[in-house]
């Protein structure tokens, strides 16, 4: 069932509970007298006609955007619980008006209720229907992001404070003649319905607050911040690489409308730049259900020339990598470390010369007080190989993967050039660790692969 057929459905059993119970609570409300009872009629009426126009908004929001309404109808549920404010205002005013009468006339009638029985039976079964009909109307109104529906949800959940309150008045009034007469408590429970009637106002007052605040936000585009923090959570923990600059939210009824700028790299080709606004907005579009997002690409500047990057060219410039790099302002000094990468075969002599140069140049150019370096074998060298390659090289590598308790590899590639060898085995992606922890899951199952396989290639173990 779609959120618009929940909604008219809803709407629709609002109306007819609102409708009984209005008839119900005029007719004992007369019988007996009490305005508790006559001013949660009057309510009730009131209800009645907000949940009929509760139902005829939740229907023409369900109806597509067109070429007049851009971004849908779903406003006209914000119209609709303003409107919803509006009448409870209205019931909030004569309900204290009327109070205000009885407690300043000189009539003893005035503060006379008749109570019988079924004063309280009508009143017990209001509160057993608004609590029900105010947790299903709360519970599709979130599903749905209904403001119609929240405001109904509303308008039920102080029912059932306003029906408590007149059923503690009414009983009031009931154990009034057995009290002395004159006295402090013979006094308030002649009152207590009055009193309980003015409860309700005030309670309607401050849900005319709340109802009004929010309906006037929407209508205004002022959102709850709520989904522009989702948008800002998800951006900043699965999309780091591109700074959000800028974020817009529009939201109509149950429906996001996001526009965000997003800072990349300017040397981006377009199809690039188009490729990541795609899987940014399939992004938000999947956590957030009914979101429509634009993202519109930004040129990053151009970063700062940082120490790091200046290490890094002067190694190019000796014709070594550099990897391992730690920049330290210690108590000993400004201290730069590196790991450089040098051939496997060369001698330490043959390249003492560049090394040095490398950690004078640094030295000089970062006024560094300590530049130390460790001297490693460049990784990017394919070793060769001798062994030939087994037949069923593939069936050894699925073995061993089962063996060292990894996962199965999705593809097996061997790249060969002569004898010089190296294989890539992708594994499914596992999206719960962190960047540490994948390094090291990867670096483990290399581990365990070189002592089961034979030495024919050189591993490398890749996520998907």
């Amino acid at each position: 069932m779609d959120s618009d057929t929940k909604k008219a459905i809803a709407a629709g059993s609002s109306v007819l509970w609102s409708a009984l119970l209005t008839v119900m609570k005029f007719v004992v409300g007369i019988m007996t007298g009490s305005l508790g009872i006559l001013s949660e009629a009057l309510h009730s009426a009131l209800d009645m006609l907000a949940a009929l126009g509760t139902y005829c908004a939740v229907k023409i929001s369900a109806r597509p955007a067109d070429a007049e309404h851009p971004y849908g109808h779903g406003k006209v549920e914000s119209l609709m619980a303003l409107a919803e404010t509006l009448l409870l205002l209205l019931t909030a005013a004569w309900v204290i008006m009327e109070a205000v009468e009885r407690l300043t006339s000189d009539n003893p009638e005035a503060l006379h209720v008749e109570t019988n029985v079924w004063a309280f039976v009508v009143i017990i079964v209001s509160l057993v229907v608004d609590i029900n009909r105010a947790a299903m109307l709360k519970r599709v109104a979130k599903e749905t992001k209904s403001d119609a529906l929240e405001a109904d949800a509303a308008h039920f959940a102080s029912d059932i404070w306003s029906s408590a309150a007149v059923l503690l008045g009414i009983s009031g009034a009931a154990v009034a003649y057995m009290t002395v007469k004159d006295s402090w408590l013979h006094w308030l429970l002649l009152r207590a319905d009055v009193l309980a009637s003015l409860a309700v106002a005030v309670l309607i007052l401050h849900i005319c607050w709340d109802l009004g605040k929010k309906s006037i936000n929407n209508l205004m585009d002022k959102t709850d911040g709520e989904t522009a923090r989702s948008v800002r959570n998800i951006m900043a923990e699965r999309m780091p690489a591109y700074p959000l600059q800028k974020l817009r939210v529009r939201e109509v009824g149950n429906k996001a409308y996001i526009e965000m700028v997003v800072a990349v790299p300017r040397e981006l080709h377009i199809d690039t730049a188009h490729d990541i606004a795609d899987a940014i907005e399939e992004l938000i579009e999947g956590d957030i259900p009914g979101a429509e997002t634009v993202v519109h690409m930004h040129p990053a500047d151009a970063p700062a020339d940082t120490h790091e990057m200046i290490v890094r060219r002067i190694a190019l410039t000796h014709r070594f990598g550099v990897h391992g790099l730690v920049l330290m302002r210690a108590e000993q000094g400004y201290t730069v470390f590196a790991d450089l990468e040098l051939p496997g075969d060369a001698t330490l002599d043959g390249w003492r010369v560049a090394v040095q140069a490398f950690r004078k140049e640094v030295s000089l150019r970062l006024k560094a007080d300590n530049v130390v370096v460790h001297m490693e074998p460049d990784l990017r060298e394919i070793p060769a190989f001798t062994t030939p390659i087994p037949e069923n090289w593939e069936q050894q590598v699925h073995r061993a993967m089962i063996e060292s308790g990894a996962p199965l590899p999705t593809s097996i590639k061997l790249y060969t050039k002569q004898e010089r060898r190296f294989c890539i085995i992708t594994i499914p992606q596992e999206s719960s660790l962190t960047v540490s922890q994948s390094h090291e899951r990867l670096s483990s199952i290399n581990r365990r692969l070189r002592t089961t396989l034979p030495a024919v290639a050189r591993l490398i173990v890749v996520y998907e």
